[in-house]
């Protein structure tokens, strides 16, 4: 009986880590069907739900691009794309999915790590809450031009006179659009150096004569808030003033495809510049 009981033993202890084995490996299996090859294409992607506390915890470590990078996806895609903490396991998404994984890694990359500042600086004397309002609109309906909705998010100043309030670049990078559109007016589109093309619509004027192509630096004035566009070129006034603010991304090399920046936008209020205007 002694002999039957220590060989059952034995057998045990023998299948026992390779049940934890099989039970980590099922884990890791489920864990990683989250991640698709088109994941940068779902709306739950698209929303960048990042809060600007989670931001700010990424902000105090000092991490390189990479180290940024992985902290990002891993907590965007371990939070189910709606993170509540940081998460930085990214074992099961390399053992089962690397092609994916570094897929929606460069995604995220384009849209968050170049970012310096809000696109607004405000008055001296003044909080942001103060001088700039804008809600989540992304997604919502458009009919001028035909149905469509909006791929962006709109920014109003407390003073609502166009040219007023000077549009500054969110991060460096160079200039890849600029001129009229009949939906955006006078805008200016700026390529930064991890891929994100950051669009600033319905501008009053430029600051300068900018030519495709030139360099731009975080923080750089670019333009003024105005009411431009729905129209041919120089119309104005067919809606309030306001800076319409579109980030777009290029997933596999594939057309432009519009991200939420309302999450964005949140997370640089505590980047604000002041100025004296």
């Amino acid at each position: 009986m002694k002999r039957k009981t220590g060989k059952h033993l034995l057998l045990l202890l023998f299948l026992l880590p390779l049940l934890i084995l099989l039970q980590n490996f099922i884990q890791q299996r489920s864990q990683a069907s989250l991640l698709k090859p088109d994941t940068c294409f779902t709306e739950s992607f698209r929303e960048q739900a990042l809060s600007s506390v989670l931001y700010a915890e990424l902000e105090e470590r000092v991490l390189s691009d990479g180290e940024f990078a992985d902290l990002l996806t891993t907590t965007m895609l371990n939070g189910k794309f709606f993170p509540k903490y940081l998460s930085g396991n990214r074992e099961a998404y390399l053992r089962f999915k690397p092609k994916a994984y570094y897929a929606l890694r460069s995604c995220y990359l384009a849209v968050w790590k170049d970012l310096e500042n809000f696109p607004i600086p405000i008055r001296n004397d003044r909080e942001i809450w103060q001088e700039i309002f804008y809600e989540n609109t992304f997604g919502a309906a458009r009919s001028y031009g035909g149905s469509r909705t909006h791929e962006g998010c709109d920014l109003f100043g407390r003073v609502s006179q166009s040219g007023f309030y000077p549009v500054i670049s969110m991060t460096d990078g160079k200039i890849e659009k600029i001129g009229w559109l009949p939906l955006g007016g006078y805008r200016i589109g700026i390529r930064s150096p991890h891929g994100g093309y950051f669009y600033y619509a319905h501008l009053a004027s430029y600051e300068k004569y900018f030519q495709t192509g030139e360099a731009v630096e975080a923080g750089q004035i670019l333009g003024f808030m105005g009411d431009t566009g729905y129209g041919e070129e120089g119309m104005s006034g067919k809606f309030p003033v306001h800076l319409h603010l579109g980030i777009y991304i290029n997933p596999q090399g594939k057309e432009e495809l519009s991200v939420n920046p309302y999450y964005v936008l949140q997370a640089m209020e505590k980047k604000v510049k002041k100025y004296t205007y």
